[in-house]
């Protein structure tokens, strides 16, 4: 097995990318996810944002879902920090 072929099986298990860093992975945010995120850091619910977005909720349920996953969390602290680098 080659050492990049293992750095990303390596990877997989740990749940997160293989390379890049932080602010790459905020890059493969959209606009929109970015501005749900800045929203969520604030405390705001979802029907909340829903509303100052001019949205629905499951549209913003769906949004930070792809958030999650984009950036390699499972919940909203976790999503907060990566995007504030902490």
């Amino acid at each position: 097995m080659s050492s990049q072929i293992a750095r990303k099986v390596v990877a997989a298990f740990q749940n997160r990318p293989a390379t890049g860093t932080s602010e790459n992975n905020l890059a493969v945010l959209s606009h929109r996810e970015k501005e749900i995120l800045e929203l969520l850091s604030r405390g705001l619910m979802y029907k909340e944002i829903a509303a100052a977005l001019f949205i629905g909720q499951e549209t913003v349920r769906k949004h930070v879902y792809h958030v999650y996953e984009k950036l390699h969390v499972s919940n909203r602290v976790e999503a907060v920090n990566k995007y504030y680098g902490r």
